[in-house]
């Protein structure tokens, strides 16, 4: 190594590889494509050992997480919204921010969703609106975002931006239930597991755009989610590839890692519970129509839980059937669905992440399964990675060619995995357990 190598700011990628990779190949059998091959030949920054350097001033994962967390960049990456109001099986709703060129001003605002103002640069979509639905091919890119964020965080916006003014890929975000100023219509919100309405998400927009190929980005707990859903449909999955970065791939080990270390404990768990507070008080009218948890909201929420684990305990926990945080933490961790992804995946975590931890990550799992390959990085904090001051990531690029070569070079060219069955690992873990509301495929 040089000695820049060596710098403090200095990020170093290590592959964690499936022992028997998955490949693709034509009908010939000439052509053959893995991922760690798809990536050395499209986006070096993903190869095995691969360096960058990073911010010089964000040194360590606390700085980049903080400098996250304080620095919107509101005039970076600026993306124009048309949300799509979804209407679950519950008579819930939710919304998918589905990226458009260019400000559109409407004074359409769907019934129910009146009570929170959208930012300038988002508009609704009416229900007649053409490109509600189109035959076109294009590929579609969906995205998760993180605990209480939405379409508007820079993480999300920085990779809508880019992938759709250079790739030619359309992009949207979905959002989790009350997040993002959408409004509640029922008492519930959502949870790490909780995939109903992701996959009630993808079906809606596979209706719509039938000839779309779907892919799909989840950061933080949106990775989780995704993760779950991924491991849940397996080879009935939609979606032809998926890349998670910073995915807490064991909620009980996050959950003892940001409560237990210094700075976890006095800043990242009670400015999330924080976060988490001001969601369920920006809804509370709804939810103290729960019959169940009414009561709860009514007295605990006054005195706002001071981590996560807390809120948990109290409001997430009970709202989707558990007894306590730990069991929903134990059973809704992502990490028990790895074995069963039969969709082609990429998992991105930084080793110096200061709220998820790096001792729990799911490493034989990976070796296990053909289908996943992991990035190990030495730096980047929690869904960070800052290249410099301006909001540029080291990931946005290089995930872009990954997507797009993907889609040019396996999809459109009909490659088929070899896959010997007998290779395929077998997963004893079914649907994350609630007893509220049916799973469903």
């Amino acid at each position: 190594m040089a000695f820049k190598d060596y710098l403090p700011n200095c990020l170093r990628v290590h592959q964690v590889r499936p022992d028997h990779p998955l490949e693709w190949q034509d009908d010939s059998g000439n052509k053959k494509v893995t991922l760690d091959s798809l990536i050395d030949e499209n986006c070096q920054e993903f190869s095995d050992n691969a360096s960058a350097y990073l911010n010089p001033m964000l040194l360590n994962g606390h700085m980049q997480t903080a400098y996250a967390a304080f620095k919107p960049f509101e005039t970076v990456d600026r993306v124009f919204y048309k949300r799509l109001i979804l209407t679950y099986r519950d008579q819930g709703e939710g919304s998918v921010d589905i990226a458009v060129k260019s400000l559109e001003k409407s004074d359409y605002i769907p019934r129910n969703q009146s009570k929170f103002k959208l930012p300038s640069n988002y508009s609704f979509f009416e229900a007649n609106d053409p490109r509600l639905y189109s035959n076109d091919d294009k590929p579609m890119v969906i995205i998760l975002h993180g605990l209480t964020g939405g379409s508007a965080e820079s993480y999300a916006r920085t990779l809508v931006n880019r992938i759709t003014a250079g790739y030619n890929f359309e992009a949207c975000v979905f959002n989790a239930r009350g997040c993002c100023n959408s409004c509640l219509t029922t008492p519930q919100m959502y949870n790490g597991g909780w995939t109903n309405d992701i996959r009630q998400c993808v079906n809606d927009l596979k209706s719509r755009f039938p000839n779309r190929k779907f892919y799909m980005v989840g950061f933080s707990l949106g990775a989780s989610i995704m993760s779950n859903y991924i491991g849940e449909q397996g080879d009935k999955s939609e979606i032809e590839c998926a890349v998670a970065l910073g995915n807490p791939w064991d909620l009980c080990h996050s959950s003892y890692y940001i409560n237990n270390t210094r700075m976890g404990s006095h800043f990242y768990s009670p400015a999330l519970a924080k976060n988490l507070v001001d969601l369920a008080q920006k809804h509370i009218d709804v939810l103290k129509e729960s019959p169940t948890l009414g009561q709860a909201y009514k007295e605990h929420i006054i005195r706002a839980p001071k981590t996560v684990e807390e809120f948990d305990n109290l409001f997430t926990a009970p709202m989707f059937g558990y007894n306590t945080a730990t069991e929903y933490y134990r059973n809704a961790s992502s990490c028990n669905r790895l074995l069963s992804i039969r969709t082609p995946f990429l998992a991105i975590n930084a080793i110096d992440d200061p709220i998820v931890g790096f001792e729990s990550l799911p490493e034989y799992e990976v070796k296990a399964n053909p289908y996943v390959l992991m990035l190990k990085t030495t730096k980047g904090g929690h869904v960070a990675w800052f290249s410099d001051k301006h909001g540029k990531r080291w990931y946005t690029d290089p995930l872009c060619r990954f997507l797009s070569a993907f889609h040019k070079e396996v999809v459109l060219r009909s490659l088929k995995p070899k896959i010997n069955e007998k290779l395929l690992p077998t997963n004893i873990v079914g649907p994350v357990m609630t007893t509220y509301g049916d799973y469903y495929v």
